[in-house]
């Protein structure tokens, strides 16, 4: 693309020279060739490449950028362009040069050496109770304490401050005094983690000022991409490179801030830039290049809900497709995410698509659909669902089912009936239950009578009953040829084992995973309707199935999520779970904490505009039975509305046909201010559009305390609008009582039917 090519948003970035400069760019906006152009002219201008310092998210970020930089400036040096991390890794072997930090050894640290260091960790801190949790419940502990390792050193504080940051349960304390002692452990085995590239070097400069001039000061432009994403860390060695002398120029959308769990916030796009670098030229990329009007509308209409952004409205280029937008009401999402897959393939024999879930194990049910119909697939996880751990148990049960479980050897027979015996966790001491799995070991038939008579005598009643249920369903199994599924549901509802995850669990998310994946995988059985026996042949040839896919090039579905897709594109774009407990996330459990709405929107917000061609929005079908009864995720999103997909569709064709006016209804909790730039855009500026206000409610009581003859509509949410807590879904209501699940934050309220009378209104 040639400069003359660019925008004139675009244009005005490259022409800026000199001072700092914050450069807001909506997605698909052209960030890349904008910048790439920016150092072209200041290369033409006769900066030097060395005095250019360009700083990127990621390794994949950084090749696509050198690569698209080599092609425009050919033949000329260019400036150095890296990642953050390894930047800091530079930085790093200059300190240890210079006697400030000690040498490290050995590769950098994997995730799975972490994993095993931090787990022997938290059993040493532990007490006697919660080391025999930690020991059998290996992955709900480990997960967690290394995503807080890795959020300590995304920040400042220290690790006390940071726990006290988090909604994380008591038993969770031992988390501080793990981070000292790993960080003990590093320093005398002279290892560091990919973290510490940045950590460390930073922590020791703050430590030590005097050599931050060593580092900062040199460059005359320092160029950030992503700038959203940064945390604390990151931008405190972003000041020092500073060093109060050249330009800082940062790149960005507040709206795409997605990695909170990494320590980033919009307010460093947004406010902190400018407080912490002073004065900062703003610029705006407001056009897409990657989708059409009717995706901009929707993604607009949701967005500018936040607050904590900047009020820049996305633009669809003249060049973009005319992306089509769709709501589906549906009641089995992976069924209908096959027929999306099998129309979009039949469209076009090319086309890439996606399916982007809230949550991992969401994926399962599709991915086994797609096992089945032999579509072949990309999944972004390092495992597939057939290979999750909180299925092992039904792999276990369907092995003894088929005669296979005998061919394990002793050691695995071993193992695996421990894995039994504590799935779920029948609180009984894992001493004990070692003993017994190392005498099931060296059984190799009859195991429900073995398991019995293994049993000692000093078990309390309680704990025999629990461990007796699991003999029998095994006796079942391997004695008659029964379904697969009745199987695993018998176990599963006889030794509560979704009660045994939830107890479990370290985190609501993580009880919902593995819940959720059990559930898939429960329902999948059942549609086979395969013996136990051949259900476990069938699980094997899934996972053959699941290998050789791995190798296949024709991968044109990719299976990720929200996370994930940020900073790609696909032609077809699939979004299932827009319901009340997915979009925003609700998680189920004991230490549940509501996601924080506005970051739940920037989530659907990224995933919607992956889109090129074609966005799907799979949302509950109306359930057959009364809306108090229904759960979460049979209950439609607070997202729905927001979105206003049929009102896009309406002002669309308002616009083709020609009208004077368009007319907005129930909209009082929300009048979109951006829709006049938009419309002037699209060169409709002289569309009137009117604001309706809903009628309100009528206040007559009822039998039964209903207030209104819309309020006793089982087919029916009622929607609300509250003078100050703006619109909402009235859960349930009684003569006293209206419970209600306001929009801007997704919290549910129980209003007092009296007080609140004169302050709502029927939408």
């Amino acid at each position: 693309m040639s400069l003359s090519q660019l925008t004139r948003e675009q244009q005005a970035v490259v022409a800026h020279r000199e001072g700092h400069a914050r450069v807001l760019a909506v997605a698909g906006a052209g960030k890349t060739s904008t910048l790439t152009h920016f150092i072209q002219a200041r290369l033409q201008e006769n900066v030097p490449a060395r005095r250019m310092l360009v700083l990127m998210y990621n390794k994949a970020a950084q090749e696509d950028f050198q690569k698209r930089l080599t092609s425009l400036v050919s033949g000329q040096p260019l400036p150095q362009i890296r990642t953050f991390h390894s930047l800091g890794l530079k930085i790093y072997d200059r300190l240890i040069g210079m006697g400030a930090l000690p040498q490290w050894q050995g590769k950098v640290l994997s995730d799975g050496e972490t994993e095993s260091i931090v787990w022997r960790l938290l059993q040493e801190i532990a007490d006697d109770d919660t080391r025999q949790d930690i020991l059998s419940q290996r992955r709900k502990w480990v997960e967690p304490a290394m995503a807080f390792l890795d959020l300590v050193k995304s920040g400042l504080l220290p690790a006390a401050d940071v726990l006290e940051t988090l909604d994380y349960p008591p038993e969770c304390r031992i988390f501080t005094e793990l981070f000292y002692r790993f960080e003990d452990w590093r320093r005398s085995n002279s290892r560091i983690s990919y973290s510490d590239m940045l950590y460390d070097p930073v922590m020791c400069l703050r430590s030590h000022p005097e050599l931050a001039d060593h580092f900062g000061g040199h460059m005359q432009w320092i160029l950030v991409d992503e700038y959203q994403d940064i945390n604390d860390v990151q931008q405190a060695l972003l000041h020092m490179l500073w060093g109060g002398r050249g330009n800082v120029v940062v790149i960005g959308d507040p709206d795409q801030t997605i990695y909170e769990f990494r320590g980033s916030k919009p307010e460093f796009i947004v406010s902190r830039f400018a407080q912490e670098f002073g004065d900062a030229t703003t610029y705006q990329l407001p056009h897409t290049f990657r989708y059409g009007h009717a995706l901009s509308f929707c993604a607009n209409h949701l967005i500018f809900h936040n607050r904590e952004r900047e009020a820049v409205t996305g633009l669809s280029h003249s060049t973009t497709p005319d992306t089509r937008v769709k709501l589906h009401r549906v009641r089995n999402e992976a069924a209908f995410s096959i027929k999306l897959i099998r129309d979009a393939i039949e469209q076009d024999a090319n086309a890439d698509i996606v399916v982007i879930h809230r949550i991992w194990s969401l994926s399962a049910a599709l991915e086994l659909s797609l096992l089945k119909e032999d579509i072949p697939y990309h999944l972004d996880h390092s495992r597939s669902v057939l290979e999750a751990w909180e299925l092992r148990i039904f792999w276990l049960l369907l092995e003894i089912a088929s005669g296979r479980f005998s061919e394990r050897s002793l050691r695995s027979r071993e193992e695996s009936w421990l894995h039994i015996l504590t799935t779920p966790f029948p609180k009984v001491r894992r001493a004990l239950l070692e003993r017994i799995a190392q005498k099931m070991a060296a059984v190799t038939h009859g195991y429900g009578e073995a398991l019995i008579e293994a049993l000692p005598d000093d078990l309390s009643k309680w704990q025999i009953q629990q461990l007796e249920v699991r003999a029998q369903i095994i006796s079942a199994a391997e004695l008659t040829n029964m379904k697969g599924w009745r199987l695993l549901k018998d176990y599963a509802e006889q030794t509560e084992l979704e009660e045994g995850i939830r107890d479990n669990a370290f985190s609501a998310q993580q009880s919902d995973d593995r819940i959720e994946t059990i559930r898939a995988f429960m329902s999948y059985a059942r549609s086979t309707d395969l013996s136990a026996s051949e259900l476990s042949e069938h699980w094997r040839a899934l996972l053959q199935k699941v290998k050789l896919q791995k190798n296949q090039s024709d991968q044109r579905v990719t299976l990720t999520s929200a996370h994930k897709s940020k900073g790609r594109e696909w032609d077809t774009v699939i979004i299932p779970g827009l319901n009340g407990q997915y979009f925003p996330y609700h998680p189920e459990g004991e230490f549940t904490t509501a996601a924080d709405i506005a970051s739940e929107r920037r989530l659907l917000y990224v995933s919607m505009t992956r889109a090129r061609k074609q966005l799907h929005l799979l949302a509950p079908d109306t359930p057959d039975k009364p809306l108090r009864e229904c759960s979460d995720r049979e209950m439609p999103s607070s997202f729905e509305r927001e979105l206003g997909v049929s009102r896009s569709r309406e002002l669309f064709e308002t616009i083709a046909r020609g009208d004077s006016a368009y007319i907005l209804r129930g909209q009082d909790g929300y009048q979109p201010q951006w829709l006049g730039h938009y419309l002037a855009h699209l060169g409709a500026g002289d569309l009137e559009v009117r604001f309706e206000a809903s009628a309100p409610v009528g206040q007559v009581k009822r039998p039964g305390g209903v207030i209104d003859s819309k309020f006793n509509d089982d087919k029916k949410l009622p929607r609300i609008v509250h003078d100050t807590l703006g619109e909402g879904i009235v859960i349930s209501e009684d003569s006293d009582y209206l419970k209600v699940r306001f929009d801007r934050d997704s919290r549910v309220r129980t209003l007092s039917r009296n007080a609140v009378m004169d302050k709502i209104r029927l939408l």
